[in-house]
């Protein structure tokens, strides 16, 4: 456990825990995350919001999170979970994007249509002549039933079926709203490798100036053992970032000063 100090009193807070990496399974794959340990936030408190907090503003970080895939296959990764959290729990967690989102492998819903025919029908014999070998005779064929009935209908069905979905993205709060988690799955749309664009909005104190959080990425799977399989963390890593309010200056260098800090310890 590690107590950090910053030279810009009452700016940041002490980050307590800070996690390290666990090694991959063996037979699971290696896979590297990578973010930045400083990150600026943006003041985008609109009037309605002043009025609804008063004494209060709100601040909106956008952290950029990679995923790396070093050895193994891809598709052995099912889930991407990304923790975003407050230390302290000075600062609530006022909105995020991206939201829940789900997603279906069909371009559109399902058309679906039958179509039924149903008849009555009544054969019958009808009469009339033939001729025979025996000169100029002529046979006369009697009918066995005159008239018919007939009846045919044809019945069409069509109907809309919502195309099935599955969750591509699941996010909320946790900590009584102190901190923010995004699950991530793969679909046919997207990819769980590659960068991943998170955008948290913060309540804080009007005097606010920067901060300290922790963020924490796991690689969940599966692995086999023997006939079956069970869950997996493949990698499980946190590592502080140091915030600080968009335009002040002096915040930015206690945040690098920060991060340094943290470097040599």
């Amino acid at each position: 456990m590690v107590a950090c100090k910053f030279s810009l009193p009452g700016i940041f807070c002490g980050l307590l825990v800070i996690g390290s990496a666990v090694p991959a399974l063996a037979a699971g794959p290696s896979v590297a995350f990578d973010f930045g340990s400083i990150a600026e936030c943006r003041d985008v408190t609109s009037a309605e919001a002043a009025e609804s907090y008063p004494g209060e503003k709100i601040v909106e970080l956008k952290l950029r999170v990679s995923m790396n895939l070093l050895v193994g296959e891809i598709r052995d990764v099912q889930v991407v979970r990304i923790e975003v959290g407050d230390c302290d729990s000075r600062i609530r967690v006022h909105s995020f994007e991206p939201g829940t989102r789900l997603e279906s492998h069909l371009s559109g819903d399902i058309h679906w249509s039958r179509t039924v025919e149903k008849g009555n029908t009544l054969g019958v014999s009808l009469g009339g002549e033939a001729p025979v070998p025996l000169g100029d005779v002529v046979a006369h064929i009697t009918p066995s039933a005159s008239g018919g009935l007939s009846k045919r209908e044809v019945v069409t069905e069509r109907q809309t079926r919502v195309a099935p979905k599955h969750v591509v993205v699941a996010s909320g709060t946790f900590g009584h709203e102190h901190g923010v988690f995004f699950k991530l799955r793969a679909s046919q749309q997207s990819s769980l490798e590659g960068v991943h664009d998170l955008t948290i909005r913060f309540l804080v104190p009007d005097s606010w100036r920067g901060d300290s959080l922790k963020v924490c990425c796991q690689a969940i799977g599966q692995e086999k053992f023997l006939w079956m399989k069970q869950p997996a963390t493949w990698v499980h890593t946190c590592a502080p970032v140091a915030i600080y309010l968009a335009g002040d200056r002096e915040a930015r260098q206690a945040a690098q000063a920060h991060v340094e800090s943290e470097d040599r310890s």
